[in-house]
């Protein structure tokens, strides 16, 4: 049995609970939270206990395993502690807010021999992996053009608006669709243009962030093999707008996208029963319908517990989520520059 200690109980921490205590080869041991209630009412769902802050959590007796929860400015000094204390890692996206932050964090799961593994979950869902299955098959041809786009309002967890803890919306989201583009075309980035803009800034429920990250942004990223992915976010909406999203994929061959009528607000990452994958090609039109999927970050949970048994390395490790990670940063520097940026 492997005992989980989860760093942070807001929503994503609630999440990753959920996922651990799912499996039956774990469970949670602890929990911590810098607002006491929170810890607490997690601890009472879960019957575990509680730790007054997350380096007690971390060395916690019966502990094997840290999920990381707080915002990413913590993250590398959570995972570098855990990982010196010999726990395996499992990390919230974006891994950090720097290169240099990453490689610390990767430098010390290799040098304590332990797994270290950041939610990009999102290539689990059902409907991408139908996706790349067609692509696989050459259903679509290649090269790829791949276009997802986001629109939310502005987000109720301040911190994610605030540079300086979680980077901005761009950098907290952006990262699980340049994980997805790899996926799809088994290709390494080349270059990106952008443009962006704070959105946000004067909505009343950001009044209290001062040090705005980019939330609102148009990105245009090259991949070796002639591929194309294309981004649209704007997380910087009135409080109350509706969601809105799409995903689609074309070559020379056809065209895949996503279709939920029963959901026509959802968000890229939102779990759906309704929810299929139209292609369009030579043959015409079919609906392929796509399975349940897993709430969160199960997917990461369950290929870090089988890593962690077996030695194999996880398709969610850190290695991957720093080359996200440099992707973002990229983007982000393209659109502080109006320039080029060569990845």
């Amino acid at each position: 049995m492997l005992g989980v200690a989860i760093i942070g109980c807001g929503d994503m921490g609630r999440k990753h609970a959920a996922g651990w205590n799912a499996q039956d080869g774990a469970t949670v041991v602890t929990v911590c939270d810098h607002h006491p209630d929170r810890a607490d009412a997690l601890s009472g769902q879960l019957n575990a206990g509680v730790s007054r802050n997350w380096q007690e959590a971390i060395t916690t007796q019966g502990v094997d395993i840290v999920s990381i929860c707080v915002p990413v400015c913590d993250h590398a000094a959570v995972a570098v502690a855990a990982a010196n204390a010999g726990r395996h890692v499992l990390c919230e996206k974006a891994m950090a807010l720097t290169l240099a932050e990453a490689d610390q964090m990767i430098a010390a799961a290799k040098a304590n021999n332990i797994q270290l593994s950041v939610c990009h979950q999102y290539r689990a869902l059902s409907r991408f992996r139908t996706m790349k299955r067609l692509i696989d098959d050459g259903r679509l041809g290649a090269p790829l053009y791949i276009r997802f786009s986001e629109m939310r309002e502005v987000r109720p967890k301040l911190a994610m608006h605030d540079r300086g803890l979680n980077g901005g919306p761009v950098h907290d989201m952006t990262g699980h669709l340049f994980d997805l583009a790899r996926y799809f075309t088994e290709a390494e980035p080349v270059s990106v243009t952008a443009t962006g803009a704070v959105f946000g800034r004067g909505k009343a429920r950001l009044e209290s962030v001062s040090d705005f990250g980019i939330d609102t942004a148009e990105i245009a990223m090259r991949f070796t093999g002639g591929h194309v992915l294309t981004i649209g976010l704007n997380w910087g909406l009135p409080e109350g707008t509706p969601g809105h999203c799409h995903e689609m994929i074309h070559g020379p061959e056809g065209v895949a996208f996503c279709q939920d009528a029963e959901a026509p607000d959802r968000f890229l990452g939102d779990v759906s029963d309704t929810i299929g994958v139209v292609i369009k090609d030579r043959n015409g039109r079919e609906r392929i319908a796509c399975d349940p999927d897993d709430e969160g970050p199960e997917a990461c949970v369950r290929q870090l517990m089988r890593a962690i048994r077996t030695g194999e390395r996880s398709d969610f490790d850190g290695r991957q989520g720093r080359i996200a990670l440099r992707m973002i940063l990229a983007s982000l520097t393209a659109i502080e520059t109006g320039q080029t940026i060569t990845i």
